[in-house]
């Protein structure tokens, strides 16, 4: 999955949790911390792996362990200025990325070795030749390239949402 993707998938997956949980939905600084954890683990290991710091794309960023590290520690910065729902929407949107990637792993029949970066460091992580390129030169060839992917195709199922979160924020602003 690519950043695009990642937002898609994380925003579409938010949406319902926090409507039935009761929670904020996404707009204003949630909507960011959401989308910045949509984009954590790859803003993390992919830049380090083309480094040659980390030895995969998929390493440190998308481990549990690290998801957790991060979580504790942003839970704990947030309970102290009063914002937990920042936490938990980009807790939120970190786990969807990991999810985002394990089920583009399963949908290429990929082997369960390629599992290895949610046990990182414990399990080695999979090598992906692309992590010898620029991150941010296989994000431009990837958009530059005519082919629908499911974040373009999830785009107007996006703004139709993003449309239903604003009536319903005006709604409760109004109350």
């Amino acid at each position: 999955m690519f950043p695009l993707g990642h937002a898609v998938f994380g925003y579409l997956l938010y949406v319902p949790f926090a409507w039935v949980t009761g929670r904020r939905l996404p707009y204003g600084v949630t909507l960011g911390a959401l989308l910045v954890g949509t984009q954590f683990p790859d803003l993390v290991d992919k830049p380090l792996a083309y480094a040659n710091v980390l030895p995969s794309g998929r390493a440190m960023g998308h481990s549990v362990f690290f998801a957790l590290a991060v979580g504790a520690v942003l839970w704990a910065l947030v309970r102290r200025y009063d914002r937990p729902h920042l936490a938990v929407a980009f807790g939120f949107g970190h786990v969807a990325h990991v999810v985002g990637d394990l089920i583009a792993v399963v949908g290429d029949q990929t082997p369960v070795a390629e599992f290895g970066f949610l046990l990182w460091p414990l399990l080695p992580a999979p090598v992906y030749a692309s992590d010898n390129v620029a991150p941010w030169v296989r994000v431009v060839e990837f958009y530059a390239s005519p082919r629908l992917t499911p974040g373009l195709v999830l785009v107007p199922l996006v703004f139709v949402t993003f449309l239903f979160v604003e009536r319903e924020r005006r709604r409760r602003v109004a109350e």
